[in-house]
């Protein structure tokens, strides 16, 4: 299956560096968070990064513009409902996580990956939540996103290879 459409759930640290990384390689990103306050205060901290990064040099003007061309901020998470893939990235709490998997299984089509970007927590547990265990897996980032070339792949016992 091809990704062409990502979204990633929370906008904090993690979430907006995912959605950042995500839509410097190309993709189409879909961002969600629960309230526009938080949704524009990751925005703003990717703006930030990347103007930062315009200015040490590390990508053009024209890079930073067509990468915040291709990140939709939203509240609503119905907006996830053509993603190929959604990355959660909310607090470490278990029964938020479920939640947010269970409500995704039902605005996600059959065909997209759920992820997770927890450390700590059972990915099998959040999996549980919906009725694509084969299609849930993790995908622990590490901290700065942005500049850590780091990605952690976890599959569950019923994650499928397909995934």
């Amino acid at each position: 299956m091809e990704i062409k459409k990502v979204g990633v759930v929370g906008c904090g640290l993690m979430g907006s560096g995912i959605t950042q990384v995500c839509a410097q390689s190309g993709y189409q990103v879909v961002i969600s968070e629960v309230n526009d306050e938080l949704l524009n205060k990751g925005l703003a901290s990717i703006n930030s990064f990347l103007t930062r990064s315009v200015k040490k040099g590390r990508i053009s003007q024209e890079e930073k513009e067509a990468t915040l061309a291709r990140i939709k901020g939203t509240t609503n998470t119905k907006d996830f409902g053509d993603c190929d893939l959604v990355i959660e990235a909310v607090i470490e709490n278990l029964d938020l996580k479920k939640k947010i998997f269970a409500e995704l299984d039902k605005i996600c089509p059959k065909h997209a990956i759920l992820a997770t970007n927890t450390s700590c927590l059972s990915i099998i547990d959040m999996a549980t939540a919906t009725a694509r265990l084969g299609k849930v897996l993790g995908m622990h980032f590490f901290n700065p996103v942005p500049l850590m070339k780091l990605l952690e792949i976890v599959k569950t016992i019923a994650t499928s290879d397909e995934t």
